[in-house]
């Protein structure tokens, strides 16, 4: 067990080990950090209703007393709990860390015993003395969104959105389809705690065989403003963009921020460019094209017309417009992070995509 372990992997693991000594659980994702440590105690304390861990919050500990404090419940054994280790858990422990970092790294170098120290931080550097002793002796839990590659910066979205579909079946009874699970990471803007939320909603629209289809993720998960942006995109795609941005508005006016609307009008943008390049792999292979395979491919729903519709919509985009979308999405997800972050700012990044979708473009346009 020991060594650092990305959440995920830590969640799937049946290990029937005790876990003693110390845990690093570190990283952006709050609700996973709280997932990891309702792992660790229900490993250890199994189906005993009586095993409580002691918890701390540093935060609002009197200093330095907490040290005392932690030392004397880690040395001692709980009066229930049988022969189960002593989980001591230290939330936002970044302070306590900070001013007893030595002795930490005293403690767990000597620690004999079965208890467990949990530190649960925001920032853990991989080159101090305490995260290699941890990750030697102990066990460390990274709670990041996951990446595509050790050193990689792009987050591995269909690695989430496999965690979303097994989530959805163990956790809460149903079958979440794949596009479901992407629409989640899209209009949640990844945000681990809310798709968890949109997860217990979805619950409640599980067919009699325990199904939910992709089309009830779409109408659930953000309620009228989610529709409100399917409509905007439909309109901006359909060459009308006086609509899509009168709908956008409606949407900035009731307190949505320009980033936010972004995740959900990329992934559905997207899925104009995926078809153009299937398009345009037919033709290298001497194919003749295929347009309503391609769509299909690219995600477009199968049912209610939308396969008929997204072919009309690619046609009136046309194939320059198509391939530079996600050009466009670069653009404009750069700019909404960071010269454009502000609200009135980032709106013009959205109307000027829109209009770019509704116009013709001249021969030098991008």
């Amino acid at each position: 067990m020991n060594g650092t372990h990305h959440v995920f992997e830590f969640l799937e693991k049946q290990s029937s080990q005790d876990h003693t000594g110390a845990c690093a659980i570190f990283g952006s994702e709050r609700f996973l950090k709280r997932l990891a440590v309702k792992k660790i105690i229900e490993s250890i304390g199994g189906d005993d209703d009586d095993f409580v861990p002691s918890e701390f919050d540093s935060n609002h500990a009197s200093w330095p007393a907490i040290w005392p404090d932690v030392h004397d419940e880690l040395s001692t054994r709980s009066l229930f709990g049988g022969n189960s280790p002593k989980i001591v858990v230290v939330d936002d422990a970044d302070k306590f860390v900070t001013e007893n970092r030595d002795r930490i790294h005293d403690h767990v170098s000597h620690a004999k015993g079965n208890g467990l120290l949990v530190l649960i931080v925001n920032t853990w550097a991989s080159n101090t003395k305490l995260y290699k002793l941890i990750d030697k002796v102990g066990f460390q839990i990274r709670c990041d969104p996951p990446k595509t590659s050790a050193k990689s910066k792009t987050v591995d979205e269909p690695r989430i959105v496999q965690w979303l579909i097994q989530r959805a079946e163990e956790e809460y009874e149903f079958s979440l389809p794949k596009m479901g699970g992407q629409i989640l990471v899209d209009l949640t803007n990844c945000e681990f705690g809310r798709m968890d939320q949109e997860l217990q909603k979805l619950s409640l629209f599980a067919d009699a065989k325990g199904k939910v289809s992709q089309e009830t993720v779409q109408k659930v998960v953000g309620g009228w403003r989610a529709r409100t942006m399917w409509d905007a995109v439909d309109a901006a795609a359909d060459g009308d963009a006086k609509r899509a941005v009168t709908l956008l508005d409606q949407l900035l006016r009731s307190g949505e921020h320009p980033l936010g609307l972004f995740g959900q009008l990329s992934w559905s943008l997207r899925r104009y460019s995926t078809t153009s390049e299937i398009v345009m792999r037919q033709m290298r292979q001497q194919k003749k094209p295929d347009l309503a395979s391609a769509v299909r491919q690219s995600g477009f729903r199968s049912w209610g017309g939308e396969i008929e519709t997204a072919q009309t919509r690619i046609k009136q985009l046309g194939r320059k417009r198509a391939e530079l979308m996600l050009d466009w999405l670069l653009e404009a997800d750069m700019q909404l992070k960071k010269t454009h972050s502000k609200e009135d700012r980032g709106r013009l990044v959205l109307e000027k995509l829109f209009v770019r979708m509704a116009k013709e473009l001249g021969p030098n346009a991008t």
